[in-house]
Order: structure tokens, then C-alpha cells, then sequence
């Protein structure tokens, strides 16, 4: 241990960026004597975007209007700002937007960008505050512990530090690590993994599908918000689409009711619900309930299109012509967010299984809806006969010849020459691939799964928490691995508050300690 802390942080997407510009704002001036050094570990050539955000086609939005995409979550309109000084620099490769209104929607990479921006600038602030940051790009093998003795009994009290090793044979020692690692790939569910015509991983959607014939027939796996830009992306190029998925549930249309929404009074309303202890899915409902019904609604007729399994194009087309009582739930669900994790955690855990096996899907659905332009798109596609949509796919299985065949919940078979992985985020550890760090971290018990997914936290610092129960000193989560706890993750918003918990946590830990050595 060194009078000057060390901070690991493993991934250099959107979570390791927003922790970075935490810190930024965590330290002082007068912190500087005691700033840590910092190591970021990402295999990309850039630091910010992540996978999720790379450069890629300007089809591919953002599900999230301008308002809603801000790294620091206390200043919504720096994502804008930045488009709107950036728009010059954007012009050859993103479409046109209004970029002075709060509700467009810009394309995944632009946001990309503007990652990249924060980063490098979260960089320099922090090199002004004293606290030294190295880029390593090489993807993290293994984290291990070194633990000494101590006058508290040593591996009691937690590891002197951890040791970092790199797929390129380097090692690096920090007094602390920070897993912003982003999602899992997907799931591949039938195990079509090494067949020709097989794409594992959609994202970025320009390289992926690039090579795919226009006389081919494409399944795309899921109908959630990677299917639709999948989707979209293989239509501009010619290509007809099938998505299929278990549901058939297709993300709703974003909406901006014209309703004024008391957002603070909704938000205090789940925290109130969450304070009284045991929760269960019914106090939820109604309490969402009664919010709509004050503004001429309710949750019956809200979700009514999931509740009774419209067709995918006639839910698009329903949302596109009246969004009012999806509009009113987007507005209700999004107040409720400061209270997602508290309200989660106050479930029994018989309550949250029930959720997750029987309505999960459908929320997902209401709480991450698709930008209005592209709803408007698939309707048209659909109209037109080149995309379809199928529920109840149960089997796609390759054949010997090439090609691929899907089985059906009503019976029906049907052949493909390409399927799409397109399934969407996980975040169940056994789903982790061999040899990966996730993998490594759970089998050597440095992490503890979580039954709804990812790994066990400590709510109120994203320690991760070892398989008694106890946390791990100097091992913080952020971003959707910790959503087993905190329940909605995937959000850059709740992200960037994980982030801004735990750089708060992180800087007053390493100040202590630096403080106590001096």
C-alpha cells in the first residue's frame, strides 16, 4: 500500500465515463494532495462510446429523447449542449435533428461521440485535481487479491489490494477496483453459435449485417429495441425481415403528453411505499393506478395492448394515433425511478420472481418505448410486406445443407438463410463465456450472483458482496450487473447515478485513508 491510492476501473464505456466525470466533480482543490491514480482498462481504440455506442449507421437512434441522455443526471442539458456546439463536426455523419429540441432523438453514435468527449475531458480535470489517469487497452483476464497480514487479522478485514492482469501478460496492483464492464452479449438461445449465416452480436449494425444478400431471408431473433434496429438498418438495404420472439411484444412509442406531471410528488409517493417495509406488486399497481386515474387514465387501459397481445403493427399503429395513456405511463414509470431501487429491494423475493417470469417483458416494453420515427417506419415496412412479425418462436435449429429452420408455437416451420441475434441485453452470470472475466470473477467467489441477475451489492455503495453475505472492500459494481439489487440499470441515467454513488464513496475512501497516513 502507497501513501498514493490506486482506483482499477474495468471498462471505458458509458458507466467507467460517468464514473470518471463523478470523481471529476467528487474532488477539490484541496483534495489534490490526496487524489488517487486512476487506470482505465478497455480493449476498444476509443474510450467513452463502449460497444453500445460505436461509430455506426446514423438509422440507429438513441431510445431516449436529448433530455434523458446526460452523463451527469443533475444537468440533463449537457448532452444537448454538446450536440448543439458539435452539430458542424456531426453533420457528415449524423442525420438531420432539431437539436435545440429536448425531445429528438439522435443517433447512437452521436452519442458515441459525445462519450468520447466526456471521457477525454473527465480526463483532464481530473489530471488538474492531481489525480493521474492511464488508458490501458487491453481487456482485464483475471482480478485477483493480495491480502497480508494485519493487527485486525488481515483477510478478515478484506485484501490490502488487488492485482489486475490484462490479456496481454501485463499486471497492474490498485487499492481498488471499479467493474463498469456494460452488459453481456446475448444470449445465444438456440446454439447457433459458428453457423454460417449465424450474426451473435448485431451492435455496431453497420459491419455486423453488412454482408447480408438482399435475396436473403432473415430472421431476426427478438422484437425489442436491438430487433427493430436490426431491422431497420437491414430494410434501408433491401433486405425482407421476419422478428420473432417468444412474446411478440414490440417496445412501445415514445410519447410526450401534453399533461403537466408532477414528477417530485410521484417520485416521494414510491419512496413513501418503499419506506413502509414489505411491497408487494399489487401496492405497485396501485399506486401507478391512482396516479393515472387522477389524469384521466388507469393502468388497465394503459397497457391494455399487452394485457390482451395486440399484433405488433396494431399496437404501432394504436400508440401512433392516440398516445395519451402511454404517454401518461411513460411519464408515471419515469417519475418513479429515484424510487426503483428501494421499492425492488422492499419485494419479497417470492413477489420479484413473480415479476420478473410474468411482467418484466411487458414493462420493459412501456419503460424503454421506441422513438416515433421509427414506430412510423415498421408500420410502413409492414404495410409493405418486407418486415413480419412472429410470437411464439420455440426452436431455429441449422440445417445441413445451410440455412436455418424455426419452429413455431402454432405448428408452423419456417426456412431462413440468416438469423440475427438480436435478444437483447442479460445479465445472468452462468450466461457469461468461457474464459471471460465474469466468469472467473463468480467461479473463484470474488463475486456473488444475484437470483434476479448480476452480481450482490451492497445497496448503498455498489460494493460487491461475497457469498456470506459480506462486502468486499474496495470492489464497487456500476451499471446493469448491479440490477439484481437496484432493479432497472440499463438507463443512462440510473447509470450515471450508480456512478455519482459510487465515485462519492470512492474519493471519501481513498481520502480517509490518505488522511489516516499522513
Amino acid at each position: 500500500m502507497t501513501s498514493r491510492p490506486v482506483i482499477a476501473v474495468i471498462g471505458g464505456g458509458a458507466a467507467g465515463t460517468a464514473f470518471l466525470a463523478a470523481c471529476a466533480r467528487e474532488l477539490s482543490a484541496d483534495s489534490r494532495e490526496f487524489a488517487a491514480d486512476i487506470h482505465v482498462f478497455d480493449p476498444t481504440d476509443r474510450f467513452g462510446p463502449g460497444v453500445a455506442y460505436a461509430r455506426d449507421t446514423h438509422a440507429a437512434l438513441l431510445n431516449r429523447p436529448l433530455s434523458a441522455m446526460s452523463v451527469d443526471y443533475n444537468d440533463p442539458g449537457q448532452f444537448r449542449r454538446w450536440l448543439n456546439r458539435s452539430a458542424e463536426q456531426l453533420r457528415s455523419t449524423a442525420i438531420p435533428l432539431d437539436w435545440k429540441a429536448a425531445s429528438a432523438f439522435a443517433p447512437r453514435a452521436a452519442f458515441g461521440h459525445y462519450l468520447e468527449g466526456v471521457f477525454a475531458g473527465a480526463c483532464d480535470d481530473l489530471e488538474h485535481l492531481g489525480a493521474r489517469v492511464t488508458t490501458v487497452r487491453s481487456s482485464v483476464t483475471e482480478i485477483a487479491e493480495v491480502t497480508g497480514a494485519t493487527e485486525t487479522g488481515g483477510a478478515a478485514e478484506g485484501p490490502d489490494a488487488y492485482t489486475i492482469t490484462t490479456a496481454d501478460g501485463m499486471t497492474f496492483t490498485a487499492d481498488s477496483v471499479i467493474l463498469a464492464v456494460g452488459t453481456l452479449p446475448p444470449v445465444d438461445v438456440f446454439g447457433l453459435a459458428g453457423a454460417p449465416g449465424f450474426i451473435a452480436q448485431p451492435y455496431p449494425l453497420a459491419p455486423s449485417l453488412a454482408g447480408v444478400d438482399p435475396a436473403d431471408r432473415v430472421l431476426v431473433l427478438g422484437t425489442g429495441l436491438t430487433a427493430v434496429d436490426s431491422a431497420l438498418v437491414l430494410t434501408e438495404q433491401g433486405v425482407g425481415v421476419t422478428l420473432a420472439s417468444r412474446s411478440g411484444f414490440v417496445p412501445d412509442v415514445r410519447s410526450s403528453p401534453v399533461s403537466r406531471w408532477d414528477d417530485p410528488e410521484h417520485s416521494f409517493g414510491g419512496l413513501e411505499l418503499a419506506a413502509r417495509g414489505a411491497v408487494t406488486l399489487r401496492d405497485i399497481y396501485a399506486l401507478i393506478d391512482s396516479s393515472l386515474r387522477e389524469h384521466g387514465t388507469s393502468l388497465r387501459d394503459a397497457v391494455r395492448p399487452y394485457a390482451e397481445r395486440w399484433p405488433a403493427a396494431e399496437l404501432l399503429r394504436s400508440r401512433l394515433a392516440d398516445p395519451g395513456p402511454a404517454g401518461l405511463l411513460q411519464r408515471c414509470v419515469t417519475a418513479l425511478t429515484p424510487a426503483y431501487s428501494a421499492l425492488w429491494r422492499a419485494l419479497p423475493a417470492g413477489e420479484q420472481r413473480a415479476f420478473l417470469r410474468r411482467h418484466h417483458r411487458a414493462f420493459a416494453c412501456l419503460r424503454n418505448p421506441m422513438p416515433p420515427v421509427n414506430a412510423r417506419k415498421l408500420v410502413a415496412l409492414a404495410e409493405a410486406g418486407d418486415v413480419s412479425f412472429r410470437r411464439g418462436v420455440t426452436a431455429v435449429r441449422r440445417e445441413p445443407g445451410g440455412g436455418f429452420t424455426a419452429a413455431f408455437a402454432d405448428g408452423s416451420t419456417e426456412r431462413y438463410d440468416r438469423v440475427v441475434n438480436a435478444v437483447g441485453r442479460t445479465n445472468d452470470l452462468t450466461a457469461a463465456p468461457e474464459g471471460s472475466l465474469l466468469r472467473d470473477l463468480a467461479r473463484r467467489s470474488l463475486v456473488a450472483a444475484h437470483p434476479a441477475g448480476g452480481i450482490q451489492v451492497e445497496p448503498e455503495s455498489n460494493r460487491a458482496l461475497r457469498p456470506d453475505g459480506t462486502p468486499r472492500p474496495g470492489f464497487h459494481v456500476v451499471g446493469d450487473l448491479a440490477s439484481g439489487v437496484h432493479f432497472h440499470s440499463s438507463s443512462m441515467e440510473y447509470v450515471a447515478r450508480q456512478a455519482a454513488r459510487v465515485a462519492r464513496y470512492s474519493v471519501d475512501e481513498h481520502d480517509r485513508y490518505a488522511l489516516q497516513a499522513v
